[in-house]
């Protein structure tokens, strides 16, 4: 097997590092100190790094991951909150087009995507796994959907939640905005496998060069028809359109509100 190559082979900027070794692409989200929330930054250089690794025809395998001890936050709310007060549907609707876009690259990427989540993938975080064709999770990970407690709605997200988890599952998640551990996100389909996290890497790495071993175009062929069927890309706009009305109300103007509060009282007692 050559050596690997550590050098970034897609200039997709600090915020997304960009390692390649033969055909698997590893792209780590790299704000470990907001917990890789998606700020546009963050958000744009995600989506033209997937866009280029599938673009070109040698990338077999792409794995997404986070740095630090979280996979993703979600999206950062100070843009959204500051459209919101202004009561500004356009810088709303761009807020969140900005994440739509992430979601866009990966469910239109040709070869295999594959999670490697290595800790809470929330909100916006938990759209990229469910975005993904593989998922393998830490036995640290969790996933949730806490929109609701901001007066928000998981419009694009639960799109995809509804296909891969059920009505059911995908209601009890959205309407509590309750967290799951990797152990429950595997029963109800959000997960693939859960691994120890001493195990992650080398599990991703051992499934990611199985399917680069395979036949590149009979992969992509597959999954296109397997996310055609279930359609859920095709109704993000609706759930983007959805999102942009409730972050408009002052329910959600002081749902985020509070948010900031808590988490300027947190860094307050830290300090």
């Amino acid at each position: 097997m050559p050596a690997a190559d550590t050098t970034p082979v897609l200039d997709a900027g600090p915020a997304v590092l960009v390692r390649r070794e033969a055909g698997i692409v590893r792209l780590t989200l790299n704000r470990p100190d907001q917990r890789n929330a998606l700020d546009p930054g963050l958000a744009g250089a995600l989506t033209v790094a997937v866009e280029r690794a599938s673009a070109d025809p040698d990338v077999r395998v792409v794995v997404i991951t986070g740095a630090g001890s979280a996979f993703c936050a979600g999206a950062k709310l100070d843009t959204l909150l500051a459209a919101s007060e202004r009561g500004d549907v356009v810088g709303v609707r761009a807020s969140f087009g900005v994440i739509e876009g992430v979601y866009r690259a990966l469910l239109a990427a040709r070869p295999p995507l594959i999670a490697a989540v290595n800790g809470p993938a929330l909100a916006g975080g938990a759209g990229i796994v469910g975005c993904c064709d593989l998922v393998v999770a830490s036995e640290k990970a969790s996933l949730g959907y806490p929109e609701v407690h901001l007066g928000l709605v998981p419009g694009m997200v639960l799109t995809l939640l509804v296909e891969q988890a059920g009505l059911r599952a995908a209601l009890d998640l959205a309407l509590t905005g309750r967290r799951v551990t990797a152990e429950e996100a595997v029963r109800l389909g959000m997960v693939t496998e859960v691994i120890s996290p001493d195990r992650l890497d080398s599990r991703v790495a051992e499934l990611a060069g199985q399917l680069a071993a395979l036949r590149p175009g009979a992969l992509a062929a597959t999954k296109r028809w397997a996310w055609g069927l279930a359609e859920g890309g095709r109704r993000l706009e609706q759930g983007r359109d959805l999102s942009t009305l409730l972050a408009l109300t002052d329910e959600a103007r002081a749902g985020m509100r509070s948010f900031f509060d808590r988490a300027a009282r947190r860094e307050g007692g830290r300090s």
